[in-house]
């Protein structure tokens, strides 16, 4: 990946050009990142800034660079400009990013139109650096809003378990959204980002790369000792699919299930089940299988894959009465191994088999199918979902991301400036220096048109200077976060001293 190794090309075009473009005088740049749109997340997820930091900005930067900037510069753009190779010759001759990154920390969940950090240069003749590393960082974008959709199923997954779900099985809530969507992303690097931003608020998942990602990026320890990681930061199970099933023919489907209890005689496995009929296999050859299962160390989880989630497991209503489409697969699972009622009174499917379904679950449908599993006594632990591309089906434009100057000076003065369109007013930044707090009410509040002194204190806190990272994290402080976030009895204190250590 060219960009990997030349940060200067990690860029957009109309980037080449803006240092020339500043008022003469310019000494001073102050940016910010914020997300600026509610309708689709109320709330932000501050995440994979340290990854950027890490895998781009703290790369040293050398001369050979900036004749490889100038190079494509000259081929796009069809022309050199003596003071755009001056500047960057300069910059590369200095070897870093002179700029300073304020943040709050990563885990960080927030209303949206809050500053999330910031940036400014450290130099005065390199005040252009702070727009010009803007491409690159807006690229938070995608983990951030990975992040906030996730938190968002958490959110309602904690819902129904309070409700529904005994004291001794609230663990499993880390289990309950498996992320499918490795195969769903649109490159290597993407798959990794975003199956790191799902294990913040998840612990179940497919996407091999996110592991890796966190190892490298958000470790507690060196780079290359993984085993400072905890072992069930992320977990899966054994599993099969169409291709496995189809092997044994249409009319021995039945001996791919054994072959799999056979493979796998002990654990956790999940079988595909709707091959061809998921009600013959919850009937008939659930019936068959039942005393291997019931004999079996471990669970035999069935997976329908196909059709309207909903009614598959919740049952058709409009099918015929007593039908297995009108049951439902998780009534069917209850009538062939039985169930038991926890302290809260609602069913639990006996811990011998366990239903998952990894296809279309969007927001809204596992929320109605968790609302109907309640309405027919079943807690919301019996059902493991799969979600893949809807967890990343995503743009810039879901949370309305952008980076703004707020502050200039220019020849000594300071000016507060901000961008306010009469054609869309939704888009008017802040103004100034800013400065973010958390209010009595644990609010998080942004500030603006702060003096230096105002500007410094808040939670903002310095993570990048001068090429360097000064202040790191790790997954296990990330999730922290998030986990006190999600707590509705957490107090002031502890909320506040959580974001103060990090």
């Amino acid at each position: 990946m060219i960009t990997a190794k030349n940060p200067l090309l990690a860029s957009d075009v109309y980037k080449m050009g803006h240092m020339e473009q500043y008022a003469p005088g310019t000494t001073k740049v102050y940016s910010h990142l914020v997300a600026r749109s509610n309708k689709q997340f109320d709330k932000t997820v501050f995440f994979g800034l340290q990854y950027y930091l890490d895998a781009y900005l703290k790369t040293p930067l050398e001369p050979w660079m900036a004749e490889e900037f100038l190079h494509y510069r000259n081929r796009i753009l069809g022309a050199s400009s003596p003071v755009v190779e001056q500047k960057i010759r300069a910059l590369c001759d200095l070897g870093y990013w002179p700029i300073r990154i304020k943040a709050v920390p990563e885990g960080s969940v927030m209303p949206v139109r809050n500053v999330l950090m910031t940036i400014e240069n450290t130099l005065p003749e390199f005040y252009w650096t702070v727009g010009f590393v803007e491409s690159l960082i807006l690229k938070l974008w995608y983990p951030i809003t990975v992040a906030s959709c996730c938190y968002k199923y958490r959110r309602l997954v904690d819902h129904y378990f309070a409700e529904t779900v005994a004291e001794e099985q609230q663990f499993l809530r880390e289990f309950t959204v498996h992320d499918f969507g490795y195969r769903g992303d649109s490159s290597e690097e993407g798959a990794a980002i975003s199956g790191a931003a799902h294990l913040l608020s998840f612990s179940g998942s497919d996407t091999v790369p996110a592991l890796p990602f966190l190892d490298r990026y958000y470790n507690p320890g060196d780079a290359d000792d993984n085993s400072t990681l905890p072992r069930d930061l992320m977990l899966s199970v054994p599993a099969s699919e169409h291709s496995v099933m189809c092997s044994f023919g249409r009319e021995d489907e039945k001996a791919a299930f054994h072959h799999m209890l056979d493979t796998y005689p002990s654990g956790i496995v999940s079988i595909v089940s709707d091959t061809y009929n998921v009600y013959r296999v919850l009937t008939e050859f659930a019936e068959d299988l039942k005393p291997r299962i019931l004999e079996r160390e471990g669970k035999v989880v069935f997976r329908p894959d196909s059709g309207d989630p909903e009614n598959i497991i919740c049952g058709d209503p409009l099918a015929p009465s007593g039908t297995p489409e009108q049951k439902g697969a998780i009534r069917l699972l209850e009538e062939m191994f039985g169930s038991t009622l926890n302290d809260k009174g609602y069913h639990i499917l006996n811990p011998k088999v366990g239903l998952i379904y990894g296809d279309g679950m969007y927001y809204e449908r596992y929320a109605r199918t968790l609302q109907r599993m309640r309405e027919m006594g079943f807690a919301a632990s019996n059902l493991v979902i799969g979600v893949g591309g809807i967890l990343r089906n995503h743009s810039r434009d879901t949370l309305g991301f952008a980076m703004k100057a707020t502050y200039v000076e220019v020849d000594g003065e300071a000016r507060a400036i901000e961008k306010d369109p009469v054609t869309d007013h939704s888009k008017k930044s802040l103004k100034g220096l800013l400065r973010l707090e958390l209010d009595d009410r644990l609010q998080f509040v942004t500030y603006d048109q702060q003096s230096p002194e105002e500007a410094d204190g808040g939670l903002l806190r310095t993570v990048f200077e001068n090429g360097r990272i000064l202040r790191r994290t790790d997954i296990m402080s990330v999730r922290r976060v998030i986990e006190e976030s999600l707590n509705l009895q957490r107090t002031a204190n502890s909320f506040r001293s959580t974001l103060l250590s990090l």
